[in-house]
């Protein structure tokens, strides 16, 4: 069910290989700032895959996710939106977005989905951190919806939206 899901948003995305490659892509192209916060977020998706994929429980990624370059880079005052040029700054989204967890983000500025990406990592490790055993918190679900707004933000980096 997650990976049909995956597979129908980002069919160019559906394996953790392509968004390898994709990463690499992207990170070519990029220096400074803009190539630090991609490294992480390429770390951050490769642990969300493992998870996706059924390899690893998401209690062992969890701690492994990581905010240090964000959490810099806003201690700066950067402007997120400068991951893209300036007529790219808005995410833009297909119909396959319209009835997904993901429409809250078309239309928006890159830095809103960035902020989201590391608000959820942020609030996942704080939770974790006090309450690991939590049965009523599925983990497995809180990762996923991670990973889907990683991929939107590369989906969108790529110039794959309309």
């Amino acid at each position: 069910m997650v990976m049909a899901t995956l597979s129908t948003l980002f069919s160019t995305l559906g394996t953790a290989a392509n968004t390898t490659k994709v990463f690499k892509e992207l990170l070519a192209n990029k220096k400074g700032e803009e190539r630090l916060l991609l490294e992480e977020l390429k770390r951050n998706s490769t642990l969300s895959w493992l998870v996706v994929n059924r390899e690893v429980e998401p209690k062992k990624i969890i701690p492994q996710l990581s905010t240090k370059a964000y959490d810099r880079l806003l201690e700066e005052n950067y402007n997120f939106n400068n991951l893209v040029s300036s007529n790219k700054r808005t995410v833009k989204g297909g119909t396959q977005f319209e009835d997904s967890d993901l429409a809250s983000f078309i239309g928006k500025d890159v830095s809103n989905l960035v902020e989201a990406i590391y608000d959820r990592i942020k609030e996942m490790k704080v939770i974790f951190e006090v309450d690991p055993d939590d049965e009523r918190i599925d983990w497995n679900r809180r990762v996923i919806n991670l990973h889907k707004r990683i991929l939107l933000l590369m989906f969108h980096l790529k110039g794959w939206t309309s």
